[in-house]
C-alpha cells in the first residue's frame, strides 16, 4: 500500500508542476492571477513535500512540515479567490482581511509550535523518522485548522457547483461539472481513506488539495470558452466594439452575447445563454433585418433596422473545441441608400410605378405563363395635351392614370405594374383569370371616364390571357393588339376634343 501511495505522490508532484510551465505565457492577463497564485503556490508545496522527503536533518524536516501547515490554508484561500474571479463576483474586502489574518496565524503557530505544540504535540530532540513525525499526537488547534481548511474548500466547490446549475443550459459547464464532480470524489476519497483505514507518511491532504487544483486549471484555462476570451483579453476588445456579436460554441449554443445588442432591444441574456443561435435569430427578426448579401428586397420593412451577418470559426489557445464569432454590421444607412438607389433604378419618378428596367426584370423570371394575365395601357392624346395645353398637363395626366391603376391594383394579389413608356403601361397578373381582366378593364374605363374633359383622363386598354403555357412577350404583344384597336377608335376623337377645348380656355390646366 504504502509503495502504491508513493507512486501517487510521485505522480501527483508532477502533475503539480503541469500548470506553472502552461500558465507562464499569461503572467499579465489580470484575470488569471488568482489562479496563477494557486498553481504556483500548490508548486511551492510540492518542493516543501520532496524537501521532507529528501533532507537527513530531522530538525529542517521538522520545520517544513511545519510549513506544510499555512501552505494549505494558502492553497484553501488561493482556491476561494480563483473560483470568485472565475464566477465573475467581487471578493469582499472583509473576506480579503480575514484570509490574510488567517494566514498569519497559521505561519506563526507552525514557527512557534515548538515551544506551543499547538499543531503537534512533540519536541524536535524526539523525531528520528518520518513515521514518528507523523504519528506525533495532535495539538488543540490542529482541530480547528483542519475544520477551517475543509470548510474554506467545501465552500469554494459548492459556490462553483451552485455557479454551474445556474448555468446549466450551458452545454459546456455540463463537462466542467463532471471533471469537478470526480475531482472532489477523488479527495473525499483520499481523505476519508487517511483518516479511517490507513496509516502512512504521505500526506493525502496535499495530494487531494493539489488534485483540486489541478481540477481548477483545467476548468478555468483547458475547458471554459467565456473565461478564456475574457483573461485572454479579447474579452474587453469584444465589449468595445462597434459591432454587435454573438459567440457560440462548435455547435452552435450561444455563450456570450453583446450588452449593445441586449439592452438596445431589451433582451435578458439569461433567456438565450446555452440555446442553439437559431432561437436568437429567430427573436431578433421581430425587430431587425438580416441579410447575408447585399440584395435589396423591397417587401422588407422600412421600420426595422438592418444588418450585415458575418460568421467566422475561430480557436482559442490552450482550448480544445472551437467556437463561432457572429457580427452584426448596423448598415441601416447603407440599406436605406441602396433602398434609394434601387427606386432610381427600378421605379418611374414621374408616377411612383414601377420602370421598364424593372418589369423586364420580372418578365425573364417567370416561370411559369399559364394563368397568367397581361393589361396594357396607353394614354390617349399626351401629345396633344403637351403641345395645347402645356407639359403640365401631360404630368398631370400621367400621375392621375397611375394613380386609378394603383386603385384598381390595390385588390390583386400577385401583380407587377409598370410605365415602360411615355405614355404606355402594363400590368401582369399571375395567377389570374379571364373574367378577372375584364373586370379590371371596366374599372380602369369607369373611374378615369369624366364628362368634364379637364378632368378626364383618356386611356386605352387591352387584354391578354392564358390558360395554357405560352410566351410571355406573345401575350404581351397580344394584349398591345387589342389595346390598338380600342385606341383607333377613341384615341383621334380625343384628341380633337383637347384641341377645341384649349381654343376655347385660352389658359394651361395644371
Amino acid at each position: 500500500m504504502e509503495l502504491v501511495l508513493m507512486l501517487i505522490l510521485i505522480a501527483v508532484a508532477a502533475l503539480s508542476f503541469v500548470p506553472v510551465i502552461k500558465m507562464n505565457g499569461v503572467r499579465d492577463d489580470f484575470k488569471y492571477q488568482c489562479l496563477r497564485y494557486l498553481v504556483n503556490a500548490a508548486f511551492a508545496w510540492t518542493v516543501l513535500v520532496c524537501l521532507e522527503r529528501t533532507v537527513d536533518n530531522m530538525q529542517i524536516v521538522y520545520y517544513v512540515h511545519m510549513l506544510g501547515y499555512p501552505m494549505k490554508f494558502l492553497l484553501a484561500a488561493f482556491t476561494i479567490c480563483t473560483i470568485t474571479d472565475y464566477t465573475e463576483s467581487k471578493m469582499p474586502k472583509w473576506l480579503t482581511i480575514i484570509l490574510i489574518v488567517g494566514f498569519v496565524v497559521e505561519l506563526t503557530n507552525a514557527f512557534t509550535n515548538q515551544m506551543t505544540h499547538f499543531l503537534l504535540n512533540i519536541d524536535v530532540a524526539n523525531i528520528t523518522s518520518l513515521e514518528i513525525l507523523y504519528a506525533a499526537p495532535k495539538g488543540w488547534y490542529f482541530v480547528y485548522h483542519l475544520v477551517v481548511l475543509y470548510c474554506m474548500l467545501l465552500f469554494s466547490v459548492a459556490y462553483l457547483f451552485y455557479f454551474f446549475y445556474k448555468h446549466r443550459d450551458v452545454r459546456h459547464y455540463r463537462s466542467i461539472s463532471i471533471t469537478m464532480g470526480i475531482s472532489v470524489a477523488v479527495v473525499l476519497l483520499f481523505n476519508l481513506a487517511q483518516l479511517l483505514v490507513v496509516q502512512t507518511t504521505i500526506d493525502l491532504t496535499y495530494v487531494s488539495i493539489i488534485l483540486v487544483t489541478y481540477s481548477l486549471y483545467q476548468v478555468i484555462f483547458k475547458k471554459d470558452m467565456i473565461y478564456n476570451l475574457k483573461a485572454s483579453g479579447r474579452g474587453e476588445i469584444l465589449s468595445n466594439m462597434r459591432e454587435i456579436y454573438i459567440i457560440t460554441d462548435e455547435q452552435k449554443n450561444i455563450v456570450d452575447i453583446s450588452p449593445l445588442l441586449l439592452d438596445k432591444y431589451e433582451l435578458k441574456k439569461s433567456d438565450y445563454i446555452g440555446k442553439v443561435f437559431d432561437v436568437l435569430l429567430e427573436d431578433l427578426r421581430k425587430f431587425i433585418v438580416i441579410y447575408v448579401d447585399y440584395d435589396v428586397d423591397e417587401q422588407e420593412s422600412n421600420d426595422k433596422d438592418h444588418y450585415h451577418l458575418r460568421e467566422k470559426q475561430f480557436h482559442l489557445r490552450g482550448f480544445k473545441e472551437s467556437g463561432h464569432m457572429i457580427l452584426l454590421y448596423d448598415e441601416t444607412q447603407v440599406y436605406r441608400l441602396l433602398q434609394e438607389l434601387n427606386r432610381l433604378s427600378y421605379y418611374d419618378y414621374m408616377t411612383g410605378l414601377h420602370n421598364r428596367n424593372f418589369m423586364e426584370n420580372k418578365l425573364e423570371h417567370i416561370t411559369s405563363t399559364k394563368d397568367l394575365g397581361i393589361v396594357s395601357l396607353d394614354l390617349n392624346g399626351l401629345k396633344a395635351n403637351n403641345d395645347y395645353l402645356g407639359h403640365d398637363r401631360g404630368d398631370y395626366l400621367l400621375k392621375q392614370l397611375a394613380n386609378q391603376m394603383k386603385k384598381v391594383a390595390d385588390q390583386l394579389p400577385n401583380h407587377y405594374m409598370a410605365r415602360i413608356g411615355g405614355d404606355e403601361f402594363l400590368i401582369v397578373i399571375e395567377h389570374s383569370t379571364k373574367e378577372q381582366l375584364i373586370r379590371i378593364k371596366s374599372e380602369l374605363l369607369e373611374l378615369c371616364d369624366n364628362k368634364d374633359i379637364s378632368k378626364q383622363i383618356s386611356v386605352s386598354i387591352g387584354i391578354a390571357f392564358s390558360e395554357e403555357e405560352n410566351n410571355v412577350y406573345k401575350l404581351i404583344r397580344d394584349a398591345d393588339e387589342d389595346m390598338y384597336k380600342m385606341k383607333q377608335q377613341v384615341s383621334k376623337e380625343y384628341q380633337m376634343a383637347i384641341v377645341e377645348y384649349a381654343k376655347k380656355s385660352g389658359q394651361y390646366i395644371r
